[in-house]
């Protein structure tokens, strides 16, 4: 688990840089899913209810990866404007 740090001894531009980081790590994370989810909808039988239940699954995942994405775009746009620097 992680441990909480000190938030008042971070710097705006390291609270960022952590928020950044942990976005990264759920992307990573959600990424692995999507890829061991497809490879159990490779194992099971076409038009089953199980494959029907993982297409579903993916369709999630799939939504995730993309919000995760854009969170971090948006983290990144924020680190790199100028009332962040100031």
């Amino acid at each position: 688990m992680y441990g909480e740090p000190d938030w008042l001894s971070l710097t705006l531009s390291e609270l960022l840089e952590k928020a950044c980081d942990f976005s990264e790590k759920a992307y990573s994370g959600s990424m692995s899913s999507y890829a061991f989810l497809m490879r159990a909808m490779e194992r099971t039988r076409p038009g089953s209810t199980l494959g029907a239940e993982i297409v579903d699954v993916l369709d999630k995942v799939r939504k995730t990866n993309d919000d995760l994405a854009s969170l971090k775009n948006d983290i990144v746009k924020i680190m790199s404007s100028r009332e962040c620097t100031k």
